[in-house]
């Protein structure tokens, strides 16, 4: 299955706007509730799954994004860059932050950006798993049947495949006598 027609999947569609409803209520239930100043991780927790979530609208929205051997630093790069904007955003209206040292709101804005950055590369992984895993059990050469118990050799070998030594044919010197026999009906 390639990237774009993952992408047109309903169910990838459903699992995205669940997980943005998920996140949504993690964090303005952690605002709402305090929960932000009360547990310590739950800052971490809540952006990497929200870059996670973003990298997943990314990809229904731009499939192609998630092609090739720069897709992980390009989607890093693209998430890093959404939640550099959320982090100033969330400067200019620090409400809720206010009595922070700037020394600490760097700390906590290099930590948010990297949790998110990782989030992000984790829904690249789960892409990529799912397009290899959906390859493999779609594509299967008509030449090679899928092994079953009933065609493995005694040495371990699939006997549906045949190799280059199976096919040689049987030198004369290793005839049997009876192969030159009259056949008896």
């Amino acid at each position: 299955m390639s990237r774009v027609s993952l992408s047109r999947e309903p169910w990838l569609w459903a699992f995205v706007g669940l997980w943005a409803l998920f996140v949504s209520v993690l964090h303005f239930g952690g605002l709402a509730y305090g929960i932000y100043t009360q547990i310590w991780w739950w800052d971490l927790l809540t952006h990497s799954l929200s870059g996670f979530g973003v990298a997943g609208v990314l990809f229904l929205v731009f499939p192609r994004t998630f092609d090739g051997n720069r897709a992980p630093v390009v989607v890093a790069g693209i998430i890093f860059a959404i939640g550099a904007g959320f982090e100033l955003y969330e400067y200019l209206f620090k409400d809720f932050w206010y009595g922070w040292s700037a020394a600490y709101y760097l700390e906590d804005t290099a930590t948010d950006l990297v949790v998110d950055v990782l989030g992000a590369l984790a829904f690249v992984v789960l892409v990529d798993g799912i397009v290899r895993f959906t390859s493999e059990t779609q594509y299967r050469p008509e030449s090679q049947p899928p092994s079953t118990h009933a065609n493995i050799r005694s040495d371990g070998g699939d006997t549906s495949v045949r190799s280059a030594d199976d096919t040689c044919s049987r030198d004369d010197d290793a005839r049997s006598p009876d192969d030159d026999a009259p056949s008896r009906r």
